[in-house]
């Protein structure tokens, strides 16, 4: 059997190279070209057929073995965030308000050193390894728009495997992987609300329909369709992040603008939420005169394991990290991710592997202007992907 952990970690100083450079230029959602010229451009020296400009700006990667088989697909997400970086290290971002704040740009480099160790190795692979390297994962659904332009059905993927490095789970430490054999990241949908009332002076609020008082109503309302229409034993979020109405502390505006996030991993649940939260701001909003506009913004569904295949994928992490450093999340995360539109369409895992380090001061969490990985782990992301693809596709009877 193939091993690849002590392949990866011999490219080691490579790999921290590939992050660095991606680092320094970081691209916000479809806007990657520069990175996915990078991409490409190693992908064709190492002879797999390249594909540029799926889903816009994404970067397919084929490496089709010498022997028949099945076909895996291996999912990295390469953009950037809008946030100003506040690190100090030599490798900072050279463009201001960009950041890989979340951890893409190791993922970048992790797809990278699986592409350079299974292209090693082609002549023994059974089956093809598609190496989907996807732009705009942080809100703008890069996934659902590459599955669109045919990512899955040109190459007839039948498993797909991604993982995320860094904080996303207080489970795991640096170098573990956290599994999960069902859900384990929420749903993720925005709404923007408005609540239209009727402005006056403050010192006479009688003469007004005042929307800031009806917001204050309509977010706790909000909280009690949590906590009176749910289960205990249900998890869901519904949050307010903002709150916008007037200019003046004597003045009640004319209107309010609420904008928030609604969290849950089961869609029954997902669509009592959405029929409730705007039911609830009708109904307060009809019983104070108000007018309302609601808006359910495009989101990502709940990212859900494939079980069977998760058990295969716990096997082969255990024989990369070793048994103990392989934890089942007793929790998932209730932050979203778009690769939950691929496991939708095909069966597959997504991963956690931890890589922050206190001794290192890497502790900052996702999305933070001081978020850092520590590199010391990107040899096992390396290794956990390959080895999945190459087991996945050598063993060609398995069935998921």
């Amino acid at each position: 059997m193939q091993n690849f952990k002590a392949e990866a970690q011999a490219i080691h100083d490579q790999l921290i190279l590939w992050r660095r450079w991606c680092h320094q230029r970081p691209g916000i959602g479809f806007e990657v070209q520069e990175t996915a010229a990078y991409i490409a451009q190693h992908l064709r020296e190492w002879g797999l057929d390249v594909e540029t400009g799926v889903g816009r700006t994404g970067v397919v990667g084929v490496l089709r073995g010498a022997k028949p088989g099945p076909v895996i697909g291996v999912r990295v997400d390469i953009d950037a965030l809008p946030i100003q970086e506040e690190n100090t290290h030599d490798f900072v971002s050279l463009y201001p308000g960009k950041m890989h704040a979340c951890g893409h740009d190791a993922h970048t480099a992790m797809g990278l050193g699986v592409a350079r160790l299974l292209s090693r190795h082609q002549q023994e692979l059974a089956g093809t390894v598609v190496i989907i390297f996807q732009p705009a994962e942080e809100g703008l659904g890069g996934a659902r728009t590459m599955i669109a332009d045919g990512v899955l059905s040109r190459h007839k993927i039948q498993a797909m495997v991604g993982g995320h490095i860094g904080l996303l789970s207080q489970e795991i430490t640096a170098g573990q992987v956290g599994i999960s054999y069902g859900p384990i990241m929420a749903a993720a949908y925005n709404f923007d609300a408005e609540i239209l009332g009727k402005g006056g002076h403050g010192a006479y609020p009688h003469e007004t329909i005042d929307p800031v008082v009806v917001a204050a109503e309509v977010i706790s309302a909000w909280q009690r369709i949590i906590t009176r229409e749910l289960s205990p034993l249900t998890p869901a979020v519904i949050s307010v992040g903002k709150l916008q109405a007037g200019q003046s502390a004597t003045v009640i505006p004319e209107a309010a603008e609420l904008s928030g996030t609604i969290r849950f991993f089961d869609d029954k649940i997902g669509d009592l939420l959405f029929q409730r939260v705007e039911e609830v701001l009708a109904g307060i909003c009809k019983t104070w005169k108000a007018e309302h506009k609601f808006k359910l913004q495009p989101g990502y569904p709940p990212l859900i394991n494939d079980k069977e295949f998760t058990r295969f994928f716990a096997d082969v992490a255990v024989g990369v990290v070793g048994e103990k450093n392989v934890k089942v999340l007793e929790q998932p995360s209730a932050g979203g991710e778009d690769m939950a539109f691929f496991l939708r369409e095909v069966p597959g895992t997504y991963y956690f592997l931890g890589a922050a380090n206190p001794d290192k001061g890497i502790v900052h969490p996702h999305h933070h202007p001081q978020f850092d990985i520590d590199e010391d782990v990107l040899p096992l992301g390396v290794a956990l992907l390959a080895q999945t693809a190459w087991e996945y596709t050598q063993n060609n009877q398995k069935k998921f």
